[in-house]
């Protein structure tokens, strides 16, 4: 059985890092695991040809997370989501959308499946309304905390997602790690950070600014050496990550 997750060559992740504009690494809300959130679909998503329709399942039309906006781009979106709070276009059960079959060029499915009891039922139906040829693209923390929307179900490795994906039909599968172990730590320690603030621990506005940019330095270094092969290459380094993003075809 071929390994599912694939390590990017050096020369591919040598953008990754200190010098990457889209970090935000001073931010202290603004997490590593966002961070491969927000590159993953920068980079896909302009792929996609003018005028696409979207299926975006569970996503957020108003009050982004995270700093990409597929409204930016020229394409048809439709929100699906089963809370009127994040105001859908529908609202939806993400396994039982109301649509026709092979109706959107690509379904985008992200830090969603997490939320589900049955994950897999989600996946068949974005396989259902997808077209031939359309593409699924899907991000899924893996080494997070518990966070309920309204609840969190559970983890799944990179095998969970090939095996079931095949199952049901997708092809063409690129499942990435997002994150190895450094990244993991950091983001740990900056919900931490975080943590502290809320609860007031951080009292003195100075205290904060140096908290943000000493976490922002910690985002740097990771990113710095996760970039390089050797971390990938190392069985302990990489066997950690904070999730996984996923590109899958509908043949």
């Amino acid at each position: 059985m071929p390994k599912s997750t694939f390590s990017p060559s050096h020369s591919s992740n040598h953008d990754l890092g200190a010098s990457d504009p889209m970090l935000q690494a001073d931010r202290l809300d603004y997490s590593l695991r966002r961070y491969f959130v927000d590159r993953f679909y920068f980079h896909h998503v302009p792929s996609l040809p003018t005028g696409s329709r979207v299926l975006d399942l569970g996503g957020n039309k108003v009050r982004k997370r995270g700093e990409f906006d597929i409204e930016q781009y020229e394409l048809r979106v439709v929100y699906a989501d089963l809370s009127i709070t994040k105001r859908p276009d529908v609202q939806a059960d993400a396994a039982h959308v109301p649509f026709e079959d092979s109706c959107f060029d690509a379904v985008i499915c992200s830090e969603l499946l997490e939320h589900v009891p049955d994950p897999p039922s989600v996946l068949r139906e974005g396989h259902r309304v997808l077209e031939a040829g359309g593409i699924l693209l899907m991000c899924v923390p893996f080494l997070s905390r518990i966070h309920g929307d309204p609840y969190d179900y559970g983890r799944y490795t990179d095998h969970y997602w090939r095996e079931n994906l095949s199952r049901i039909g997708f092809v063409e599968l690129r499942i990435q790690s997002q994150g190895l172990f450094w990244s993991v730590l950091v983001d740990m320690l900056r919900g931490l950070a975080c943590q502290m603030a809320e609860e007031g621990r951080l009292r003195f506005t100075w205290m904060r600014g140096p908290f943000a940019r000493l976490i922002g330095q910690c985002k740097r270094i990771a990113l710095t050496w996760e970039a390089k092969t050797t971390c990938y290459d190392n069985p302990f380094l990489s066997s950690f990550t904070t999730g996984f993003a996923i590109r899958a075809v509908k043949p």
